[in-house]
């Protein structure tokens, strides 16, 4: 795996306008990220099957109820 530092070394270097296009660039990529781990997210949704999907669905339910005696 490579390091960052060579990268900062060249950003340091970079003239203003070529900085600002790079940064744009990684910002970009950062998005991409989180969009595709957003999708993922959703796709894998629910996807838990027979008794885990039922555990779960069952934990989420008790969790929706309100114990007025625990106040």
């Amino acid at each position: 795996m490579m390091t960052a530092l060579p990268f900062i070394d060249e950003l340091r270097r970079m003239p203003a306008d070529r900085l600002e296009e790079a940064a744009d660039y990684i910002h970009t990529l950062l998005e991409e990220r989180r969009a595709r781990r957003e999708r993922m997210i959703d796709e894998t949704s629910g996807s838990l099957a027979g008794g885990e999907g039922e555990a779960l669905e069952a934990a989420l339910a008790e969790c929706r109820q309100i114990d007025e005696n625990a106040w």
